[in-house]
């Protein structure tokens, strides 16, 4: 006889069940994920703990319970998170040394110290240099206690590779458009590629550069000057305080990630960037005690022969912006340019890479030497941005649509600045018809910018309802880059409108575009409402200046000066000789 169907279990009110069911005090069948109840009356199904504890049972555990160990890492390493291959998974077991050990190697030359709990599974993508100079065994066996000398140890690598870290974005996808290699921290063995695999000519592009500075040599005169704590100072400032404003047009940070990339594989980049660091951390803080540059005797020259071009131009662009922040006055008046080497940097302007970064900052300085000098730029420009004007619309990459949004303002000030001392008239493009353009594509961009270039907040003068008294209009922007390209738009208006063909026809254009005191306001409001350093740019102190020149109220005058102020407390730029002269020009200094 057939046995008798299982009866189904009967459902009884228990504690088990999910938490709807015990709050609605229904019968739960205890379904995982979901029990019936949930699922037929679209609820979300949770259950709770299994373990509980009694409450004489429960106790935290004091301070004295948790031991003595110690929460310091013994070595930390930066690697790949893809899965690696089999293969890549035997690492030798000498390459991992903790900092300790390397320390104690360096005072016992030839000890070694067994390192028995540093077994990682997954070994970092290190890539190596090509050998552009062959190396002798005696380089290659170089003893740890040597290597010991170089500028940094394990742990400055350690953290100096998290400040790129924190840079940069794990998700592989970005890397291609950024155009970033992949970068780990060469293990001690590996640390003694001579300064000849520095220098030598290479393509920096075509390079999957390893990020170790081992490869500057022991006795340099920064090495002897400073400590490994005060490099990494340095590097920080450069990071969070100087590479920000370099980088005020880009949000894939080019100059702070891949700047700092060149330098540790290039002597001379090294010093620059350490240099320029230097130079804005003691404008900040004027009590440093960080002195690498003037009373040291400096990097040892290199031949330029030897750099590649991208090196080379990153090296001057450093200097100039060192030169230019420490004495705006000289370096506005005294500005000489390679035009041979911005002229193989041009070309490259549209895409974003190391090359067009360095050439567009080379725009913007000398724009603001032009604009405070009142003479013509001297960097080559392109004759048109038609190319990067149609990437704008075209483009989804959020990196590429600020970059060419806020570049393109930049180019049509530069434009405008040429079009007010140009003395050469072509019969192809004669006044009228160059103004005409220029005023069609600002007013186009203008019209076109995409919300994150539109102030977040406006207020004007004669909004009185929140009680604020003061000369200028309330702009406020949620980006540097936003910052930078309206303050360019204004001041390229600015300049078009005083220098305007007397047949031009401004019938086509709006009545308050076509106002040369509305856009001097507006630069001026978005200068004073600008309180963060890494929104400031000296093409934006020189635009502030400009239009500075054109206010003539009292109480404008005073508010402006106040400004310059604030900017020099949040810069740490010194204008005062510029101020001097403003003052001069409005008559302030009679009285």
């Amino acid at each position: 006889m057939p046995p008798a169907s299982k009866q189904p279990r009967r459902l009884t009110r228990c504690r088990t069940g999910c938490m709807r069911c015990r709050v609605r005090r229904r019968k739960c069948d205890e379904g995982k994920p979901s029990c019936r109840n949930c699922t037929d009356r679209g609820f979300n199904c949770q259950y709770g703990p299994q373990l509980t504890f009694l409450t004489k049972n429960a106790h935290t555990v004091e301070a004295s319970d948790s031991g003595s160990t110690s929460g310091k890492y013994d070595t930390i390493r930066f690697i790949k998170e893809e899965p690696q291959k089999e293969e890549d998974l035997e690492i030798p077991k000498e390459q991992y040394i903790s900092p300790e050990e390397n320390i104690q190697q360096a005072n016992h030359e030839g000890e070694r110290l067994p390192s028995e709990h540093l077994n990682t599974p997954r070994q970092p993508l290190e890539v190596e240099l090509p050998d552009w100079g062959a190396q002798d065994s005696s380089a290659r066996g170089r003893s740890h206690g040597q290597a010991s000398n170089s500028l940094f140890s394990d742990k400055d690598e350690s953290a100096v590779a998290g400040l790129l870290a924190l840079g940069t974005s794990t998700n592989e996808t970005m890397a291609p458009s950024m155009g970033l290699s992949e970068f780990a921290i060469s293990s001690p063995n590996n640390r003694d590629s001579s300064i000849n695999q520095v220098t030598t000519p290479a393509r920096y592009n075509d390079l999957s550069i390893p990020f170790s500075p081992a490869q500057i040599p022991t006795g340099s005169p920064l090495n002897m000057a400073i400590s490994s704590t005060q490099t990494l100072e340095l590097l920080r400032h450069y990071r969070y305080e100087v590479a920000p404003w370099l980088d005020i047009c880009d949000l894939g940070q080019l100059f702070g990630i891949q700047g700092l990339q060149l330098a540790m594989v290039s002597q001379p980049a090294w010093f620059s960037v350490l240099a320029l660091s230097e130079a804005s951390m003691n404008l900040l803080r004027p009590l440093s005690s960080l002195v690498i540059t003037d009373k040291t005797p400096g990097a040892p020259a290199t031949p330029e022969a030897q750099l590649d071009i991208t090196t080379l131009a990153f090296l001057r662009a450093m200097d100039e912006s060192k030169n230019c922040i420490l004495n705006f006055r000289a370096a506005w008046t005294q500005r000489a340019y390679d035009r041979e080497l911005l002229g193989a940097l041009e070309p490259k302007f549209a895409h974003r890479s190391l090359d067009s970064a360095i050439y567009w900052l080379y725009v913007r300085l000398d724009l603001a030497a032009a604009l405070a000098t009142d003479t013509d730029i001297q960097v080559p420009l392109s004759p048109n941005m038609s190319y990067l004007a149609s990437r704008e619309l075209r483009t989804e990459d959020p990196f590429e649509h600020v970059f060419c949004f806020a570049h393109r303002p930049l180019w049509l000030c530069a434009r405008a600045m040429q079009f007010k001392h140009n003395e050469d008239v072509s019969p192809q493009t004669p006044p009228l018809h160059l103004w005409m353009q220029l005023v069609e594509e600002l007013e186009q961009w203008y019209q076109e910018r995409p919300q994150g270039f539109q102030p977040m907040m406006e207020i004007s003068i004669d909004d009185r309802s929140i009680g604020i008294e003061q000369g200028f209009p309330v702009v406020l922007f949620a980006h540097g880059s936003g910052v930078f390209s309206n303050q360019l738009y204004h001041t390229a208006m600015l300049l078009l409108l005083h220098n305007r063909p007397r047949t031009a026809r401004t019938s086509d254009f709006s009545s308050t575009a076509m106002s040369p005191l509305l856009h001097a306001q507006r630069i001026c409001s978005i200068a004073l409402n600008n309180d963060r350093r890494e929104c400031w740019d000296p093409v934006l102190l020189a635009s502030f200046l400009t239009a500075a020149r054109r206010m003539t109220h009292e109480s404008q005058q005073q508010e402006i000066l106040r400004g310059f102020e604030r900017i020099r407390r949040v810069t740490g730029w010194d204008a005062s000789d510029l101020l001097h002269d403003l003052q001069e020009e409005w008559g302030l200094l009679d009285s």
